[in-house]
């Protein structure tokens, strides 16, 4: 997120559109973050490119602690002497301990991912950083989930939606049970109505490619209660590892459950 540094946010008026969402993401940076905005933040943003969005968070966030990651060197030069960048890749899980341990031993407080948005990649960081560096209460951001509808990126793909509408077999179950012969006849009419029910679709093929498929195995955590449900799901029962998960547009936030899960 390429941003201009300022003591505060700035008005829809004032942001200049660099990036596809800015304006959406900056709302919701305000509305998560802003609340705790002057505490000590250890604060984490992977894919800083030249740095203007640490000078933007350096002024924002004037007692955090803010750390940067990116393949390539950070330029930008830093008066207040709370930040540092690192250089390497994000799924590199031996240098985000080494970068944790340096800056944040006890956790961060909020991470940001703005690195290469490759599913794959973005999974790797997301699941290490999330369990063993994000603070309890924490917040994680992930942005442009978006990449994966775009052929252009390595995991992306175009999306051609399948229309909604019952299917022929469907219809024609409809048709059937619906018919004066099979109401009139009790045994037909529930066979057919038993047919309807376990024949209906159950399967939706949705996008699933790069950075979307990610984000939906990160719907299947929220959905970790219902997933363990002791007398309908399998497994040890649990809750989830997500207090709440927000899905907007090009936009995750995701609030680490204050006692993990149980």
């Amino acid at each position: 997120m390429s941003l201009p540094g300022t003591a505060r946010m700035k008005s829809v008026d004032e942001i200049p559109i660099d990036k596809l969402g800015l304006l959406h993401y900056l709302s919701n940076y305000e509305k998560y973050i802003g609340p705790i905005r002057t505490q000590p933040l250890k604060f984490l943003e992977l894919g800083v490119a030249r740095g203007d969005s640490l000078k933007y968070w350096e002024s924002w966030l004037p007692n955090a602690e803010i750390t940067g990651l990116d393949i390539a060197q950070c330029r930008a030069h830093f008066e207040s002497g709370r930040v540092r960048c690192y250089v390497g890749e994000q799924q590199d899980k031996a240098l985000l301990d080494r970068v944790a341990a340096e800056r944040a031993p006890k956790g961060f407080d909020v991470i940001i991912d703005d690195a290469a948005h490759v599913g794959q990649l973005a999974r790797i960081c997301f699941w290490h950083l999330f369990e063993n560096h994000l603070k309890p209460g924490g917040f994680y951001f992930i942005e442009d989930w978006g990449t994966g509808y775009w052929p252009q990126y390595p995991d992306g793909k175009h999306y051609s939606p399948k229309p909604v509408a019952l299917s022929p077999h469907e219809r024609l179950l409809d048709r059937l049970h619906k018919s004066r012969a099979v109401q009139t006849i009790y045994p037909l009419r529930k066979l057919t109505g038993w047919i309807r029910w376990n024949l209906v679709r159950r399967r939706f093929g949705g996008h699933d490619r790069g950075m979307v498929g990610f984000v939906k195995e990160l719907i299947d955590e929220c959905g970790a209660e219902d997933m363990t449900h002791p007398d309908f799901g399998t497994g040890t029962p649990r809750r989830s590892r997500f207090d709440w998960m927000r899905i907007s547009l090009g936009h995750v936030v995701i609030r680490k459950a204050d006692d993990g899960a149980a």
